[in-house]
């Protein structure tokens, strides 16, 4: 049997080959590699096969026939010619029966290599000077395969022995090689060994701290970058399925100190942002929140909401131009990483030209969050900071006791409830229904504001809105106050803008005050007299929530500065209206926008309270519902005031059914955080605080009617 040569074109895969599984036949990509890097290193075994009528003969692979699959390949791609030489031996043997007993034979002695007899051979190679691409590229792999062979033939002799001799499994081994470390890895067989257990592979890996959830809360907290910045090591699980998401932390001490340092910045800048609102509070903070005496764990009736907020609105804007700048740049490092065709150096290249945008909008947003203010109820109140599994900081806030709450929220004078019971259900009764047919609505427009002669029009304004929402006379003055100050910052940011929607209105409501006359209602605005307000909108029912809201405080800082200003506060009236000439033109139009905001009648999105002008002042202003959440936002001593099915059917759409199955069981003093929550994070606006989009063609029409 001498070897000669044949080209592809004179070959085929022999019908009587033994190996049919036609997966296993075709899965020769490896072996191509190998035999385009190596060359040809055993011939194929052919035999002559019946030629078709007018058809050349060919020789049938009965040995080899992946190696015929591999050359075709090859060829077909172009990377080798056509009539490349195809080393083969000619069996000149045509009986059927011999040829099926050939090919079997020939399948049956071949005794393949045991997978650790490939780990030592890959291991011995790498180390004897050949790369780990060198090894994948001559056998035909991954380089992710060879990687992996070579640490499990680098596993410590006497685990490696163990897997000789089959005592531990190929997985407990590979659980072993999720470290480099031989010392580790020997340390833990051992304490294995001495307990006298076996230990799953999973076991091995807890053992090892490979994917610990506590150091894996920590690194996704601090940041792998942080991380590395500092000096930590972090090695990568080279047999998890997702070898990002697991690995081993190799400096534990240094992680937890730099876990610690962030969450003392966390401290501190909580600390800032209350005494921007109370400088003379100190936030405290503990480590665990209030226990439930009854049914343990935390009382949730004693949990605060509250955020930060930004008092200057410049600041909200540039966080929020900050923030999506910022999202947008994550986006743009993820798609390098996970751009598969991008070489490694490409790559890093890529991430510090990101680095170098993100880290100077990362520093500004840091300062703006040192500006802003955290307004926390008076009393006895700590800070709690939980760190979750996917490294997110958790903070809240909690009275110390229920004696605290208790104290602190005792009413100077007592107050109203402000609902007198549950929203009305979707599907009412026909008796209800024909009672509400019946009973008298307000007409459209604004009268029920007036306060001579719009008694009758208040009646029936507050019965029904009391019907539709559930809210008394306390929780409408409460909306209307809000709205109020709502519209007059949106008339503040025109002014800023270089608007004048204020100085317009400003203008022309004076003017047609004393030209035409006319009811603030229909104007939307008041005369400029002293004891015109109601003393309603002062009263501890009301005043408290204007307080807290963030169109409240930029409004009284507004008032501040202006009345500090040497127009109003200089004694000497001839030098004050010099001091208010010689100010620019975007000063005064500023002030005058403030002269519109004093003005303002307090309005709703309900008849009876709904001004057309105040939607065209919005519509003008730009005024969005995201602006009416950020200023007014909800608070936990509004929601807290509601009606639990009031609560419930506001905050379903905000949270996932899981979440809200729960919320039904709670009492209704443990449902306001949560609730609150969930609404500042869906960006909730009550829909009596929200203004009507007129349509740009029929406002004029609406206004003037309004006016008349």
């Amino acid at each position: 049997m001498s070897v000669t040569t044949m080209t592809i074109g004179e070959l085929c895969v022999s019908p009587y080959n033994c190996r049919t599984n036609e997966v296993d036949a075709n899965a020769v990509a490896g072996m191509a590699g190998s035999l385009l890097k190596r060359g040809q290193l055993y011939p194929l075994v052919v035999h002559p096969m019946t030629p078709a009528k007018g058809k050349k003969r060919q020789y049938g692979a009965l040995a080899g026939g992946r190696r015929y699959r591999a050359f075709s390949l090859l060829i077909t791609q172009g990377k080798l010619p056509a009539d490349h030489p195809i080393d083969v031996i000619v069996r000149d043997i045509t009986d059927e029966g011999e040829l099926r007993e050939l090919s079997l034979a020939e399948n049956l002695v071949r005794v393949e290599l045991r997978p650790y007899e490939v780990f030592a051979a890959v291991a011995r190679a790498h180390t004897k000077g050949r790369s780990l691409k060198e090894i994948a590229e001559t056998n035909g792999q991954t380089i992710e395969t060879v990687r992996g062979w070579a640490r499990l033939g680098g596993l410590h002799p006497t685990i490696f022995a163990a897997l000789e001799a089959g005592t531990i499994s190929q997985e407990q081994a590979k659980a072993y090689g999720a470290t480099e470390h031989q010392h580790l890895q020997l340390k833990v067989f051992e304490q294995i060994e001495r307990s006298g257990m076996s230990s799953s592979a999973a076991g091995i890996r807890r053992l090892l701290k490979v994917g610990d959830s506590e150091l894996s809360k920590l690194l996704s907290f601090v940041g792998e970058k942080a991380y590395g910045e500092a000096g930590g090591r972090y090695e990568l699980d080279l047999f998890a399925d997702q070898a990002d998401e697991r690995g081993r932390v190799e400096d534990e001490e240094l992680l937890m100190r730099l876990a610690d340092e962030k969450l003392e910045r966390t401290r501190t800048l909580l600390r800032q942002q209350v005494q921007n609102h109370t400088p003379s509070r100190i936030l405290r903070f503990e480590a665990n929140p209030p226990r439930d005496s009854n049914f343990g764990g935390p009382a949730r009736d004693l949990e605060i909401s509250a955020d930060p907020a930004d008092v200057d609105a410049a600041d909200a804007e540039r966080s929020a131009f900050i923030q999506n700048e910022m999202a947008e740049l994550e986006h743009q490092a993820r798609q390098l990483l996970a751009d598969p065709g991008l070489e490694q150096a490409a790559c890093a290249v890529g991430i510090a030209a990101i680095d170098e945008d993100y880290e100077p909008l990362e520093a500004e947003l840091a300062a703006i969050d040192l500006r802003r203010s955290l307004t926390l109820p008076a009393g006895d109140i700590f800070a709690t900071l939980e760190i979750e599994q996917d490294g997110k900081l958790e903070t809240r806030f909690w009275w110390a006791s229920r004696k605290a709450k208790r104290d602190a929220e005792k009413p100077p004078t007592p107050a109203r409830p402000i609902s007198t019971g549950p929203i009305a259900k979707a599907a009412a009764t026909a008796a209800s229904a024909a009672l509400r047919d019946l009973m008298l609505r307000p007409a459209p427009g604004g009268r029920a504001i007036e306060q001579s002669t719009g008694f009758d029009e208040r009646m029936k304004a507050d019965a029904a809105i009391r019907e539709d929402y559930g809210l008394t006379a306390d929780a409408l003055q409460i909306m209307r106050s809000l709205r109020r100050e709502v519209l007059r910052c949106a008339l503040l940011d025109d002014a800023e803008r270089d608007g004048v929607v204020g100085r317009d209105y400003a203008m022309w409501s004076l003017l047609r005050f004393e030209l035409s006359g006319g009811y603030g209602h229909q104007v939307g605005t008041r005369r400029l007299a002293p004891g015109y307000e109601p003393s309603m909108e002062h009263s501890q029912a009301v005043l408290p929530h204007v307080k807290r809201s963030l169109a409240g405080m930029r409004w009284r800082k507004e008032l501040a500065q202006l009345g500090a200003h040497a127009s109003m506060a200089d004694r000497d009236l001839v030098a004050a209206f010099r001091a208010f000439s010689a100010e620019s033109e975007e000063w005064k139009n500023k002030a005058v926008a403030f002269l519109a905001g004093t003005m303002l009648e307090r309005s709703l999105a309900a008849p009876g309270y709904q001004i057309p002008l105040h939607d065209l002042l919005a519509a003008r202003a730009d005024l969005k519902d995201a602006d009416i959440h950020a200023y007014a936002e909800p608070t936990e001593e509004l929601i807290g005031l509601l009606p639990k099915a009031h609560r419930l059917t506001i905050a379903q759409r905000h949270v996932d059914k899981m979440a809200f199955g729960t919320w039904a069981k709670l009492k209704a003093s443990e449902l306001t955080a949560p609730v609150t929550r969930a609404l500042r994070k869906g960006k909730w606006v009550h829909p009596l605080m929200r203004f009507e989009r007129l349509p740009s063609s029929a406002a004029p029409t609406k206004v003037q009617e309004a006016a008349e």
